[in-house]
């Protein structure tokens, strides 16, 4: 875990110089200056690129490796299949599959932060401490297509281009099927944020879980090939922390909905993306499985909470509120990394062992 501690402290105290002497721009955002900018990313990029473990990058490897050898790989879609043909083009070494997909995920996982944050450098801080950075380097596929989408989708949500949001969401599942489920993210985020559509959405999410068995077949059906997940990967349910974590800026965003509705014209989309994370967290809490989706989902916390903190947070309370926030999403850093799962970092070319 050191090389994750020294990540979060470099990483936040650079973009907190970033953010320092940044600019100004519209809807009170801060965006971060560009060099201290790259150097942050870089960083996020070169740690997770240079990893020997955790999650699937093992299995990712030995699929590459597979590919390399015989020309052929364990029935991934089409368009990561091509990625990896092109990387073997360049070289039969792996490591550049892990560093590749490490370098798109959080390059634009970074810039749609850079992009949508006042608090650069307590997303980033968010972006570690949660536990997403960490995903990162377990459902590569899936998090490169959520760093993607975030980048693109959110723009052309913002700019109303139904079109090209179709078109990208098209193209996306060619490396990760899953991402289908985006098709309906461009409607929900037009919806304004706790409408009657919403909490019925909210209702229907708890509604199916508690009684999740007699929901399951259908779950399956609509699933398709992810299906076969529920019944051969039940390893239970996330961890009902997990919840209350997503949980707090969807209360805050409620508490705090005439505010930000006034100071930001985004806020409905970043609200409402809460929202529905916060959703298939709750589902989460009975089938693990469900945690899949909120990967799409959860880097709008780590817009959404900054926001509120800097812009709707009085300001004799927000020093406050803005420190209590770091003590407390790295206390559940620690419980969930280190007491739960005792995450191992390695790297035979940083010799970590």
């Amino acid at each position: 875990m050191g090389i994750f501690y020294i990540t979060l402290v470099i990483t936040f105290v650079l973009a907190y110089m970033g953010r320092a002497i940044g600019k100004l721009k519209e809807d009170n955002i801060i965006v971060p200056n560009t060099l201290f900018f790259l150097i942050t990313t870089a960083i996020f990029i070169f740690v997770g690129g240079v990893r020997s473990n955790i999650g699937d990058t093992y299995f990712y490897k030995h699929s590459y490796d597979l590919l390399v050898l015989t020309g052929d790989a364990l029935g991934y879609e089409e368009g990561f299949l091509k990625l990896m043909e092109f990387l073997i083009k360049f070289s039969s070494d792996s490591q550049i599959l892990i560093f590749t997909v490490a370098f798109i995920c959080n390059l634009f996982i970074l810039l749609s932060l850079r992009r949508d944050s006042t608090y650069f450098e307590l997303s980033t801080y968010l972006y570690i401490t949660s536990g997403y950075y960490l995903v990162t380097m377990n459902g590569m596929r899936q998090t490169m297509v959520a760093g993607v989408f975030f980048y693109f989708g959110i723009k052309f949500i913002k700019e109303n281009k139904l079109v090209a949001y179709l078109l990208l969401v098209y193209f996306l599942t060619f490396f990760h099927n899953s991402a289908n489920f985006l098709y309906i993210v461009y409607f929900l985020c037009k919806e304004k944020p706790f409408s009657k559509k919403v909490v019925l959405a909210v209702l229907g999410t708890a509604f199916i879980t508690l009684f999740f068995s007699s929901f399951s077949s259908v779950v399956k059906d609509v699933s398709g090939d992810y299906g076969y997940y529920i019944d051969t990967f039940n390893e239970g349910g996330a961890h009902i922390l997990r919840a209350v974590i997503d949980g707090v800026p969807v209360l805050l965003g409620y508490r705090f909905r005439d505010d930000l509705e006034k100071k930001w014209r985004y806020s409905s989309i970043f609200i409402n993306l809460s929202t529905l994370n916060f959703i298939f967290m709750i589902l989460a809490l009975e089938n693990w499985i469900f945690a899949r989706v909120t990967i799409y989902l959860s880097i709008s916390n780590f817009i959404l909470l900054p926001y509120i903190i800097k812009n709707c947070i009085k300001e004799s309370k927000r020093n406050l509120i803005y420190i209590g926030c770091i003590l407390f999403y790295f206390i559940y850093y620690y419980f969930d990394q280190v007491i739960t799962m005792g995450v191992a970092y390695k790297s035979l070319i940083l010799g970590i062992y």
